[in-house]
């Protein structure tokens, strides 16, 4: 199967499950989210690059108003994820790290970002020690539901709460005991691709979960070259 047809499969599996997902983002469930991705991921045809991303405000991890035209001149990579991830988030972002290590200098070209699916858990100083864990470059930013509802849904990113027991389901809908009080304890569930943005902050193609750094590498190397 090519690489096209693979990319084709995958955008309308996104596109078909976008509109029940985004219109009932906070939804919750006891399912696992969690699907692992194989394809190659060269170059996108370019009818695919106005699918994914756009513009939006958040904060740092520093407390500091960010948009996307910060990095305008600048390659983003760009993943969706939440602190609290016992598993993808972390091989993902160590992933992103082992490439930009790879690349030595080149990497001063590309600037990563993590995007926070949980702004409820995951605030600026949460994101602060967390970011720390991992490549030096790294931004990670959240922002209100609002903010985060609408930058999600501009990558197209899946995201709902797996609430974990009986209790936290009365908890999160307000009919918690005393005991509790209103904590509630969940999963964020969320997509696990990774998306690569040109200069202009247009979409350029996706990583899969679990792409290792040196084939991360390698890749932008290509786009690097193509972009000098």
């Amino acid at each position: 199967m090519t690489f096209i047809n693979c990319l084709a499969g995958l955008v309308a599996c996104l596109m078909i499950t976008a509109g029940s997902v985004f219109s009932a983002e906070t939804t919750v469930t006891h399912e696992s989210h969690s699907t692992k991705h194989t394809a190659d991921t060269p170059k996108a045809p370019p009818a695919l690059d106005a699918l994914f991303g756009g513009p939006f405000e958040l904060q740092d991890h520093q407390g500091e108003t960010r948009r996307d035209s910060d990095w305008d001149g600048q390659f983003k990579l760009v993943f969706f994820g939440y602190t609290n991830c016992p598993a993808i988030c972390p091989t993902t972002l160590q992933d992103i790290t082992d490439a930009l290590e790879i690349l030595g200098d080149e990497a001063k070209a590309i600037q990563p970002l993590f995007i926070t699916v949980d702004p409820e858990r995951d605030t600026i100083e949460v994101l602060n020690d967390y970011v720390s864990s991992f490549h030096p470059s790294l931004v990670g930013l959240t922002g209100s539901e609002t903010q985060i509802s609408k930058v999600a849904k501009s990558y197209r990113v899946q995201r709902h709460k797996i609430l974990l027991s009986e209790e936290d389901h009365s908890a999160h809908n307000g009919h918690g005991s005393g005991a509790s009080k209103g904590v509630v304890n969940y999963d964020a569930a969320h997509s696990t691709l990774t998306y690569l943005m040109d200069r202009q902050g247009k979409f350029l193609t996706l990583f899969p979960y679990d792409t290792s750094g040196d084939v991360i590498a390698k890749r932008l190397r290509g786009y690097l070259a193509g972009s000098s």
